[in-house]
């Protein structure tokens, strides 16, 4: 019998999640394709130059940190081909100078008599070991020593090269003991470009001198291991055959020290390195300068580099895209600088490397490609602005049209009604309709003030608005706007009173001034209460004339002062109180500040308000010059 399977519905919720999730991821990416793959070829780039930067050389960390501190325990003993010229004159008496010499081996420095002396006198010191990297063995036959001769050099402290010939066979020293524990290899292997940067383990039954003199092993490296150079030959102390025969040396200078005996000749062996050119021995002081201190240059792997410079990627393109331009520059320098630094410091301190060139490379690419992307966007974002300020323009402008339009129409019906008004007044006496009908007619008067306003709004911001300048006295325009609004105030029996200077004649708009001062008076009747006071005042000074409006209300509370001039805003506490439209002092303030002037506004709570603006006289002088 069969039976259906029925499928589990917290399964099918979790894939049709992850579906969705994966769609998401999907859109998004695919949305911002031209970002990602922009910031792809940015880490590219980057890894590229990782790829280079001073993975198997540090030649330019070496040379630009200078000499370093090394280990005292080290000391030098170098031997010249002058201290052999008094053994080797008699059996060279063709040559005048023993420098002109220049096929030169190790065994030329062998001498029984002055190696023995020498080592006696090291030896006597107790030095830790001593490390004798020349090569004795065929080159000098089979030296016969005495008893304590062969003790001397027969002490375990004494380490002994060892070499190989052309086929890979080790040569053993002259004095290598039964159990070879006394010898090492002094191999100094050349890069292909000729510079000795590494040191390579060595065979299991033929250790390296180094590894032989410290007891210690190397690391296990297949490629070598990277030598950490301190600094040139003078790094070290260092000491000449001479001076130990002739005893010119401090007391003890060998107690307790690893001595390294060398040689140097005017026709080599010398090795190029990345601090210039050293000898066998100096080579070998820092190998063993690196094993005491276990400054092993330490490195971590490709991968791990490239996710620090995907992070560092990604930091950039954030102040590229989030910070102007200037900002982010200023950031991606001081960040690679800050890079470059901390790396030198942490190669110098820690013996750890980390890339101070790649960091500059990757912040340069991604500035370049993503700055172009920036332009980019902007300009899409500006045809968008561009787009979006016509559409919001032809928009202002249908409004603005319908406003007009509808402004237009009412005006007719309301002049209609203002003259049916005033016909019925002269033709009854009645006392309660004619209250009733001097309320109708101051409404209609309110609703054309207020459609006057909405078309002067219009016409101001409308972009062919143009004043036209004039000669005029200010004051006859401010005594015609006065004498215009004398009946509003007797009606609330308010006192208007002037203190007008006298003063020359100014180029202005006077239809828009005397606009001005109505608005601001009327505004005073307004908010002052009956019997109160306004004063209208006008003076000049030097640079401008100054009209005050001062009035006795209840003044503006100061969180107020701010919005006043705005379009169709008001007292948060007159909204109720008093009837406008909110587009007075805004008007004010276009007009004053076509003129090139300034409005101000005063006011105390229960003391009153002042309202004032200022011409410029001395600007207005000069463009009627002009």
């Amino acid at each position: 019998m069969l039976r259906r399977v029925q499928k589990d519905p917290f399964s099918q919720s979790i894939f049709k999640n992850l579906l969705y999730r994966s769609e998401v991821l999907l859109r998004f990416f695919s949305l911002r394709r031209g970002f990602w793959l922009r910031c792809f070829l940015c880490w590219l780039i980057g890894c590229l130059a990782l790829s280079v930067d001073e993975i198997n050389s540090y030649d330019q960390r070496f040379q630009l940190r200078g000499d370093q501190k090394t280990s005292s325990q080290i000391v030098l003993i170098t031997m010249h081909q002058a201290d052999f010229t008094n053994i080797y004159e008699p059996l060279t008496g063709g040559f005048d100078n023993m420098n002109e010499v220049t096929d030169i081996t190790d065994s030329f420095f062998w001498d029984k008599r002055i190696w023995v002396e020498l080592l006696s006198k090291i030896m006597k010191q107790n030095p830790q070991s001593v490390g004798v990297t020349l090569y004795f063995g065929d080159n000098i036959g089979t030296p016969r020593l005495s008893y304590d001769e062969a003790r001397l050099f027969l002490d375990p402290r004494i380490v002994w090269a060892s070499t190989t010939n052309n086929f890979e066979r080790v040569l053993l020293p002259a004095f290598a003991n039964r159990e070879h524990s006394n010898i090492g290899s002094n191999e100094v292997r050349r890069d292909e470009d000729g510079v000795v940067r590494r040191v390579f383990p060595q065979r299991a039954d033929m250790p390296h001198m180094i590894e032989r003199i410290t007891g210690k092993s190397y690391p296990t490296t297949l490629a070598g291991l990277p030598i950490n150079y301190r600094g040139s030959s003078r790094v070290f102390a260092q000491y000449t055959l001479s001076e130990i025969l002739y005893d010119e040396l401090p007391a003890n200078v060998f107690e307790n020290k690893i001595v390294l005996i060398g040689a140097e000749t005017s026709s080599g062996p010398v090795y190029m390195t990345p601090v210039g050119t050293l000898s066998r021995t100096e080579i070998l002081a820092h190998v063993l300068d690196t094993v005491l201190g276990n400054k092993w240059i330490k490195r971590l792997s490709f991968w791990w580099y490239a996710a620090g410079l995907l992070l560092l990627m990604f930091f950039a393109v954030f102040l590229i895209t989030n910070y102007p331009q200037s900002v982010a520059l200023f950031s991606i320098v001081w960040v690679g600088t800050l890079f470059a630094a901390l790396s030198a410091w942490v190669f110098d301190t820690f013996y750890f490397w980390s890339p101070a060139f790649t960091p500059f490379v990757l912040l340069a690419a991604t500035w370049t490609i993503f700055i172009g992307y920036q332009a980019t966007k902007i300009e899409r974002q500006n045809f968008q602005l561009q787009q979006e300020q016509q559409y919001l323009s032809e928009l202002e402008q249908l409004k603005n049209n319908f406003v007009s339009l509808i402004s237009h129409d009412l005006k007719t019906p309301i002049a209609k009604i203002q003259a049916i008004v005033n016909r019925l007044q002269t033709q009854h006496t009645d006392p309660e309709l004619t209250q009733d009908l001097k309320s109708l007619g101051t409404f209609s008067d309110e609703l054309n003030r207020y459609i006057q306003s909405i078309l002067k709004v219009l016409r101001v911001e409308s972009r062919d608005f143009k004043i036209n300048k004039e000669v005029a006295d200010i004051n006859e325009i401010i005594e015609a706007a006065l004498q215009q609004l004398r009946p509003l105030a007797r009606e609330k029996a308010i006192k208007i009173e002037t203190q007008l200077e006298p003063m020359f004649s100014l180029e202005f708009d006077s239809t828009l001034i005397k606009e001005v001062v109505i608005n601001l008076v009327e505004n005073a009747i307004k908010y002052t209460p009956s019997q109160g006071h306004i004063e209208v005042v006008s003076y000049e000074t030097d640079e401008h004339v100054h009209v005050l409006v001062k009035d006795t209300g209840e003044g503006i509370k100061p969180e107020d002062m701010d919005k006043v001039w705005g379009k169709f805003t008001r007292g948060s506490d007159q909204d109720l109180r008093t009837k406008g439209s909110g587009l007075g002092l805004y008007l004010v303030k276009y007009f004053i500040e076509l003129h090139g002037g300034k409005v101000k506004m005063e006011s105390q709570l229960g003391q009153g308000t002042t309202v004032s603006f200022t011409l410029p006289v001395e600007a207005e002088e000069d463009e009627v010059i002009l």
